[in-house]
């Protein structure tokens, strides 16, 4: 019975092939763009952002690309916003578009936070464990769909018995895809600085049952800090939709017999969206040049309050006062919460200006003044205690006079 079983499934991948061959266009006139997940399927998440966004918006750029460069190839989308499409729904909209090729667009993600790169899957037995895993992830939405073992012709991702099934079926456009995933991890290398992943096999669900050239491609990591950071660039994924569109563009040159030099990267990517990344980039340096400005201000300040009170530092006595507010600003002696005050002194700690009135020789002094001025309104003052200009507790204010008295 086994052998019967095996015998049968290859004789249906032969008859696909056959069935493909009769079948298969010698123009690229219609395209169908999926992309992955959506509505309450959301794909993977990264710190910020949802898979099911990122596809959807490389995707309709992909296909506006197409219409603004291949007036002559229709684009058809599974979905053009967020919802969710049962994964047999998809291929099957590409049988019945009779389209010449379908491309299925997502994110990777991985447990390990620096796995990086652009990877491209056809139909096919996986070769390897974790191709096999990358499968069985994105398959798993098959189990929140309606008669999913009768669409599906009982398939389990579990089981390598339908591993090998979905495999043969989809054999016969497997040269073809090849063909289409090889140009767009090509373009992908050429276009961005992504890590080429390569061309792989996997029993990928929505490949499944779709008579044309199919392929999904994993556009980046969104588990990855950096990568998930560029996919959502408006520059990021148009140079990711453009890297697609130059890869069906050279699909569509081989299978036609066409010379048409392919559209340049820069010729693809909208003007104002160069600039702007560029304006973003600039103001985003500027910050930082800021940024390391104040805090080298911060830093000469607080140098400068150290020479101020060095007197008090070449002492060896311990010094108690009341600290009555912090600003992250240095105030001028001039402000009206310091009106009135008397010995006001300030420190710099943990980027934060702290301000203190008040140079006693005892906690009780310092106490007894804390409550005087709490009858004035510094509800939240409270005693520090100082020795040398650095802050120190009262155990070891008390361990230091202690000290000093023997």
């Amino acid at each position: 019975m086994k052998k019967l079983s095996i015998l049968l499934l290859v004789l249906l991948g032969v008859l696909t092939y056959g069935f493909a061959q009769e079948t298969n266009s010698s123009r690229l006139s219609k395209v169908v763009i999926d992309p992955g997940h959506g509505g309450d399927k959301p794909g993977a998440k990264g710190r910020k952002s949802l898979e099911k966004d990122i596809n959807l918006s490389v995707s309709l750029k992909l296909g506006e690309l197409i219409k603004n460069h291949l007036p002559d190839v229709k684009v058809v989308y599974t979905r053009t916003k967020d919802v969710d499409v049962d994964l047999i729904k998809r291929s099957q909209l590409a049988n019945k578009e009779k389209a010449d090729i379908f491309i299925s667009i997502h994110c990777n993600a991985a447990k390990n936070p620096y796995a990086n790169g652009t990877e491209t899957f056809v139909m096919g037995l996986a070769k390897t464990q974790a191709n096999i895993e990358a499968a069985k992830k994105e398959n798993a939405d098959i189990l929140t769909e309606a008669n999913y073992a009768e669409n599906y012709d009982g398939f389990d991702p579990n089981s390598p018995e339908s591993n090998i099934f979905f495999a043969l079926y989809q054999n016969a456009y497997l040269e073809q895809s090849l063909s289409l995933a090889d140009k767009i991890q090509k373009h992908f290398t050429s276009n961005t600085k992504l890590f080429d992943r390569g061309v792989k096999q996997a029993p990928y669900l929505v490949l499944y049952k779709t008579s044309v050239p199919a392929v999904l491609t994993e556009i980046g990591f969104i588990s990855n800090e950096k990568e998930e950071k560029y996919l959502n660039t408006e520059k990021g994924q148009y140079e990711i939709a453009a890297s697609i569109f130059q890869a069906i563009y050279s699909y569509k040159n081989k299978i036609e017999g066409r010379r048409m030099d392919t559209p340049h990267i820069a010729d693809l990517i909208p003007h104002k969206v160069i600039k702007d990344e560029e304006e973003k980039i600039r103001m985003e340096k500027e910050k930082e040049k800021r940024k390391r400005e104040e805090e080298e201000k911060l830093k000469a300040e607080q140098e400068k309050t150290k020479d101020t009170t060095s007197v008090e530092g070449e002492t060896n006595e311990v010094i108690y006062r009341v600290q009555i507010f912090v600003d992250k600003n240095k105030i001028s002696s001039n402000d009206s919460r310091l009106k009135g005050l008397d010995d006001v002194w300030m420190y710099f700690d943990n980027k934060i200006w702290k301000y203190t009135s008040g140079n006693f020789k005892s906690f009780s002094q310092a106490n007894e003044y804390r409550n005087k001025l709490k009858g004035k309104g510094y509800k939240d003052a409270f005693v520090v205690i100082f020795y040398k200009n650095e802050r120190i507790t009262l155990d070891k204010a008390k361990e230091i006079e202690q000290n000093n008295n023997k």
